[in-house]
């Protein structure tokens, strides 16, 4: 039984020998190099710091010496100077050095360039007469225009819309101005503290400002949320006229500087030519009597310098606009005053004339001693 089994054994040892030699070798794996290892890189040195420089002041700068720069070889001509000559006057080819000389040689007569620039007038005298001549001639205009054709070069869509776009910004700045125009034709009123204000719209699109207040006007009684110029400026008109008028009742001689300032700015918001021709018509007045109480005061002097001014005052009064009563009136008094000037004319001429001189008393003889007894 041992036997057995031993011989089993090594038949089966045999087997597994002859399979294994049977079967190929198998060749392991190059294992692969290992990397060398890593050396640390040398830490770079760091520069060295720059040495601080010296600062040098002024004074040292201004002291400091330089030395005076030297070559270290004196430059010397070594050629010889009969071998150097100048370079030529005219250069290029032998044409062109005889034109430049030529012309440099060339001499000029004083006769022959006035007779030159004398020509030249002439000439230009005679083209000047033709132009006008051809310029006098009626001109005949042809024009053509080539007929229309499908090859024609569509037109540039840049230049185009240039055109839409400037049409647009010309539209725009009329509708602008066509607004603020509106706007400036608005008015508005509004009372605060017993005094009428009235608001006028500004010159644009939008806005408004305060025109004029008026102390002690009332609301029209038909209010309107905007009124127009028609509406607004015979309010003011009627204001500074009955401002005028108040002054004229103030008991005393009325302030005519005052009436006259009312009055003109009441012609600034006339609306009618009635109402502008009652105003020019009042001033007129004003100024007639003024002139002629200055006349009268003037008159009233009896120096000769005094009716020359009151002459003066009547012959302004007659240029204004007055009715026929008045200017007659104006004109006796001019003729009074003329009379007046006269007769002070005629005083001071006899009041200058020498007085006659007595007559020399008549000679008469002594007696004659009586004899003595």
């Amino acid at each position: 039984m041992g036997k057995n089994s031993l011989v089993k054994s090594t038949t089966k040892g045999k087997k597994k020998a002859a399979k294994k030699s049977k079967a190929a070798p198998k060749v392991k794996a190059a294992s692969k190099p290992k990397a060398a290892p890593k050396t640390k890189a040398a830490p770079e040195p760091k520069p060295a710091p720059e040495p601080k420089k010296k600062v040098v002041s002024v004074n040292e700068l201004l002291q400091k010496k330089f030395d005076v720069w030297k070559p270290e070889k004196i430059y010397t001509v070594t050629a010889d100077v009969k071998d150097v000559t100048a370079p030529p006057f005219v250069s290029g080819s032998e044409e062109e050095q005889k034109r430049i000389r030529d012309l440099l040689l060339k001499k000029f007569d004083l006769a022959e360039i006035k007779a030159a620039g004398e020509k030249a007038a002439a000439d230009k005298a005679a083209a000047d007469k033709a132009a006008a001549d051809k310029a006098a001639e009626p001109k005949v205009s042809v024009s053509y225009e080539p007929p229309d054709s499908g090859d024609t070069l569509p037109a540039d869509p840049m230049e185009k819309g240039m055109k839409y776009l400037a049409a647009a910004v010309v539209l725009l700045i009329a509708l602008v101005v066509g607004s603020s125009m509106i706007n400036n034709g608005k008015y508005y009123i509004r009372s605060t503290d017993g005094a009428l204000e009235i608001f006028q719209g500004r010159f644009a699109p939008m806005g408004e400002e305060l025109l004029i207040s008026l102390p002690g006007v009332q609301k029209p009684e038909k209010t309107k949320d905007i009124y127009s110029k028609t509406d607004i400026y015979p309010i003011i008109f009627n204001y500074y006229v009955e401002k005028a008028d108040t002054l004229l009742k103030v008991p005393g001689l009325p302030d005519f500087g005052g009436i006259k300032q009312y009055l003109n700015k009441a012609m600034l918001y006339k609306t009618t030519p009635d109402s502008a021709e009652a105003v020019f018509s009042r001033l007129n007045n004003i100024d007639l009597m003024i002139l002629v109480y200055k006349a009268d005061v003037a008159a009233s002097k009896p120096t000769l310098a005094d009716l020359r001014e009151a002459k003066g005052f009547l012959s302004e009064a007659a240029r204004l606009d007055v009715d026929d009563a008045r200017l007659d009136l104006i004109n006796e008094k001019m003729d009074a005053v003329d009379k007046k000037i006269e007769s002070l004319k005629a005083g001071q001429k006899g009041a200058t004339l020498p007085a006659p001189t007595p007559a020399p008393p008549a000679k008469t003889e002594a007696p004659a001693p009586s004899p003595h007894g």
